[in-house]
């Protein structure tokens, strides 16, 4: 369960998930919400990968009594109908009625992956998410986090959810997959359409949200390009931020080395077609824009938060700056000229990505099968399927 299937790092790992996850025998539906205007839709790439998708009336984003009780009702039902082995929720919302759903249903095994940093926020909502979060915990079987970061985080820091029932499992995509779609010759074309032949091309890949600071990258890329007039920047996502973002490149003069080229239905053209990856998120899970990035021996540089630094380490082919430092982003967005130019070494070599990439789906299909996690409190336990 999801609560939406816009385009992004959750939408992402669903495509490589399921499908694994099928091979292995575990099969099921994915019930998600609507997605809301002004988000992209990307309901068409994971039915793409063979997956079914079932809509849940009323499950959205934000809080709405009426709307939450009618997506309750719905789950509550068709769970008990289909009497699934393991109900596996992600997102706040999704993970917030799905759980409660699969109680009221009796579901053996239930399990939630955190797919960010949102524990810190103060005031009372952050007091909410975390109250909320310890009392859904005792429903949860397992909880997974996708980096050793975030397993602090939810473990130490905020105590949310008991280290016996915490598992990490790192993000996924299916690698081989992802790089045969970034032939040379569609990437090479990509490239023509969106820059000049001598151009150092820098990609954003995301949503114009303020967690993403899509508009501190634009002030940092204004001071990089004043020094390299040969960068150019695409910015690849949609988002509410996004014509403000627009409005400040012309504000800064920077439009002839800035490109919005929007939403991208394939995210292994644009990555194969660029120099480097550009992060400049205040908070992040476990992107995985950067494990795209390294899967085509792309340069990354990124704000060093949340699982970034798991992915980046310390004096590999990568840069990390501090978020919202604008001066050390574009410190590192002049750096990307020099080290990603022709017979440059530091490009993230392709071998160092693990290419057994089905490894956590073995992972994750061995805890659906039950090895070593408990049941969820009140929860009937009936053998699992193989």
């Amino acid at each position: 369960m999801i609560t939406r299937l816009n385009r992004g790092g959750p939408l992402r790992q669903l495509q490589a998930i399921v499908p694994g996850l099928a091979a292995r025998g575990i099969d099921g539906p994915v019930l998600v919400g609507a997605v809301p205007d002004g988000e992209d839709d990307g309901t068409a790439d994971l039915l793409a990968t063979g997956a079914r998708v079932v809509r849940v009336p009323g499950l959205s984003r934000g809080i709405d009594p009426a709307a939450d009780a009618r997506a309750l009702d719905f789950l509550v039902a068709y769970l008990r109908r289909m009497r699934p082995d393991v109900v596996h929720t992600h997102t706040a919302k999704a993970g917030a009625i799905g759980r409660v759903a699969a109680l009221l249903a009796r579901v053996p095994l239930v399990v939630h992956t955190f797919h960010g940093h949102h524990f810190d926020a103060g005031g009372v909502a952050g007091l909410a998410a975390r109250f909320a979060e310890r009392r859904l915990a005792r429903l949860t079987s397992r909880a997974i986090c996708l980096s050793a970061r975030q397993r602090d985080d939810v473990v130490e820091r905020h105590r949310i959810v008991p280290a016996a029932r915490v598992v990490v499992i790192g993000p996924v995509i299916d690698v081989p997959a992802f790089r045969s779609r970034a032939t040379a010759d569609a990437c090479e074309a990509w490239r023509a359409r969106h820059a000049q032949p001598d151009e150092t091309v820098l990609l954003w890949l995301g949503r114009h949200t303020p967690v993403k600071d899509s508009l501190g990258l634009i002030e940092a890329f204004a001071r990089a390009s004043r020094s390299r007039p040969s960068l150019r920047l695409w910015l690849a996502g949609d988002g509410p931020l996004r014509v403000e973002v627009n409005a400040r490149v012309s504000a800064l003069g920077i439009g002839a080395h800035v490109s919005d080229v929007g939403p991208v239905a394939d995210s292994a053209l644009v990555v194969g077609a660029c120099d480097a990856l550009v992060l400049s998120s205040r908070s992040e899970g476990t992107p995985i824009a950067i494990l795209e990035a390294q899967a085509l021996g792309r340069f990354v540089v990124a704000t060093a938060v949340g699982g970034v630094p798991d992915l980046v380490p310390a004096g590999g082919p990568g840069a990390l700056v501090p978020p919202g430092d604008a001066e050390a982003l574009a410190h590192a967005m002049t750096s990307v000229v020099r080290r990603t130019g022709p017979g440059s070494d530091a490009r993230f070599p392709r071998e160092t990505l693990v290419e057994r990439w089905d490894r956590p789906i073995d992972r994750l299909a061995a805890l659906y099968r039950g090895e070593g996690a408990a049941p969820s409190s009140g929860a009937r336990r009936r053998p699992l399927a193989k």
